[in-house]
């Protein structure tokens, strides 16, 4: 699978996680399906987007992004977040990358 660089954001169907490394990368995508594997994206902070085999793809609108990343700072035990509305792909960045800092 053709990385780009890290970090970025693998939006999944029904998530999103921040990338930072090859091993979290791995970890994110051991137990993924193939159909998961090929609808997964690489979202990375300058707003390009790309699929997991390098082909460009059409980012996710802001309020898709929105929701992946409110669910994903409920998974983390955070409150509140019905509040977060994402203006660019960079806030969800770093609404993310913190939650690096508190697990």
């Amino acid at each position: 699978m053709p990385i780009k660089y890290y970090p970025f954001l693998l939006c999944l169907e029904e998530s999103i996680e921040f990338i930072d490394t090859e091993t979290t990368f791995e970890h994110a995508v051991f137990y993924l399906t193939d159909t998961q594997m090929q609808h997964a994206l690489c979202v990375y902070e300058n707003g390009q987007c790309y699929d997991l085999q390098g082909n460009k793809m059409e980012l996710p609108g802001l309020a898709l992004l929105t929701q992946h990343v409110q669910q994903a700072l409920l998974d983390d035990g955070q409150c509140c977040v019905q509040k977060i509305t994402l203006t660019d792909v960079r806030q969800a960045f770093a609404l993310l990358k913190s939650t690096l800092s508190v697990s």
